[in-house]
Parts: C-alpha cells; sequence; structure tokens
C-alpha cells in the first residue's frame, strides 16, 4: 500500500515553529534596515503586534543577535556573522588569503576586504587596511544584495544563467533595472573585473575580482575601495591586474578536490579565460 505524499504547504503548517519564526522574521528586517528600528517601526513592517514582539526583542537582545540604544532603537549585531565565520570553509579562505591581501595592501596603499556570497546577499568576511593616514575601510559583517554594490555585482557575473534568473525572481526590480545590469554582468565577463564609480559614495572608486575556481566554483570576490588622491603616485590603471594576480595566488592555495570535476558553464568560462590574460593579452 502506498503511502500518500503530504503538500508542502501543509507540510509547513505541521512543523511550523511561530515563536522561531518571528524571531527570524526580525533578525532578517534588521539586517537589511539603513539604521535602527523602534519596535512600532519593526511591528509594522512585519504587520505585527507590540505585544507579539515584546519577547522576541528580549530574547534576540540577551543572546546578542541584536542592540538596543538609549532611544530604544534596535538593529541587528555582528552574531549571525561571528556564527557563520566558524565555518570552516570560510575560517580557511580567509586564512590562506589575508597573506596574499596583506600584500597587495602593501603594494597599492589601500584597504582591500574580502566578500562570499550568503544566500543573496554579499558579505565582508574579512579585511587588511593600510597604514596611510586617510583611507577607506569597509566593516567585517556587512552585507548587502548582490546587485546593489560592484563586487556583488563581480558575482552575479559568476552565476549560471538558471541561477542568475532565480535571482532577479527573487530581488523583484524593474525590467529596465535588470536588463542594464545584465548589459554590465557581460562586460565583467570580458574583462574579468570591474572598475567603476561606488554605488553608495561619491567620489570613490570600487575595484572588484572575483576569486574563482577552475571549475567554476567561486570561492569569494576581492574589492579594493578608493578615494581619488591629489598627486596619486600609484597607476589606478593597473588596479585590475594587481587584483586579479592576487585573487590567482590565493587560488593556487586551494587544491582541487575530487568532486571539483564538473564543467563549467560558457558565461563562467569566459570569465576564467578573462581572469588568465595578464596586461599584454588584452
Amino acid at each position: 500500500m502506498s503511502k500518500t505524499s503530504t503538500p508542502p504547504n501543509e507540510l509547513k503548517k505541521a512543523y511550523s515553529a511561530p515563536a522561531l519564526e518571528k524571531g527570524l522574521d526580525v533578525l532578517e528586517l534588521l539586517a537589511d534596515a539603513p539604521h535602527a528600528m523602534n519596535l512600532t517601526d519593526i511591528a509594522r513592517e512585519l504587520g505585527r503586534t507590540k505585544q507579539e514582539l515584546f519577547r522576541i526583542m528580549a530574547s534576540l537582545q540577551g543572546r546578542g543577535y541584536v542592540l538596543r540604544d538609549e532611544a530604544q532603537r534596535y538593529r541587528a549585531s555582528t552574531r549571525m556573522f561571528e556564527l557563520g565565520s566558524r565555518n570552516y570553509s570560510t575560517q580557511a579562505l580567509v586564512a590562506r588569503s589575508m597573506p596574499h591581501i596583506e600584500q597587495l595592501v602593501d603594494e597599492l596603499g589601500e584597504s582591500c576586504h574580502l566578500n562570499i556570497v550568503v544566500q543573496d546577499r554579499m558579505m565582508v568576511v574579512a579585511r587588511a587596511e593600510c597604514p596611510s593616514d586617510v583611507a577607506l575601510a569597509v566593516r567585517v559583517g556587512a552585507a548587502f544584495q548582490l546587485h546593489q554594490r560592484i563586487s556583488g555585482r563581480v558575482a552575479l557575473a559568476c552565476m549560471t544563467e538558471d541561477r542568475l534568473a532565480r535571482y532577479w525572481e527573487r530581488v523583484c526590480e524593474p525590467d529596465e533595472v535588470t536588463a542594464a545590469i545584465e548589459m554590465e554582468l557581460k562586460q565583467i565577463r570580458l574583462d574579468g573585473y570591474e572598475l567603476a564609480d561606488s554605488p553608495l559614495l561619491k567620489g570613490v572608486k570600487d575595484c572588484a575580482v572575483p576569486i574563482l575556481k577552475g571549475n567554476g566554483h567561486l570561492l569569494g570576490v576581492l574589492c579594493v575601495s578608493f578615494l581619488t588622491r591629489v598627486n596619486d603616485i600609484v597607476d589606478r590603471d593597473a588596479l585590475p591586474e594587481l587584483l586579479k594576480e592576487t585573487a590567482r595566488a590565493i587560488v593556487a592555495e586551494f587544491s582541487p578536490l575530487p568532486d571539483d570535476v564538473e564543467e563549467p558553464t560558457d558565461h563562467v568560462t569566459e570569465l576564467a579565460d578573462s581572469l588568465t590574460r595578464t596586461g599584454g593579452d588584452v
């Protein structure tokens, strides 16, 4: 006698944990919020009452997942990032990357940060700061949607067509925005990097390069954010190639694994080819 399968919606209801779901809703909301929020704002955004969320907020604060300021506003802490950083693969990437990143920073005189993709977001997991009196540095633990930052768009350029299409469905951007970014992604695949004005800060440029293994697996993205300086002695035109060299050095730290045999897609092959070119080959 065959067993009948339970519909997904009914299965979800049967195993739901309302209090946990409320807590996760709060964390996801605060992670995306550009500024701290009070309990009234949080309740309104989530369509819940303050009474429903009061104990949830107290528990999250007590466990260190959210912080509350003197004005009784909440913001997400770095607790989730700290938990994620315990993942062995992240630890290994940071440990093997940092010597190469620090060497790059010494040569450039600019800070550099290392990013990884976490679901639909780009997260900063490490940075090396330069000794200059004035320099830009991105907070470790900072996270943002992939298409909203230069390093995130480099990560998007590494995705397969199917995965990229699913990403656009989830973020629900207008068609004209998606089309414009898709054109940008094509150029990134050809060049193997992106050097452009920061979408966040005026007068700042970002240069980002993927750390891409031969099978098309994206380990992370290197990004240097820099100000335009008076009497700058560093050749900024050489920045993409310096970042590519650093990315190749990091990839060399990782030996191919037995399951690293799948064929990369055309998009990734094109990008990988561009990463192996030297400046004279372009």
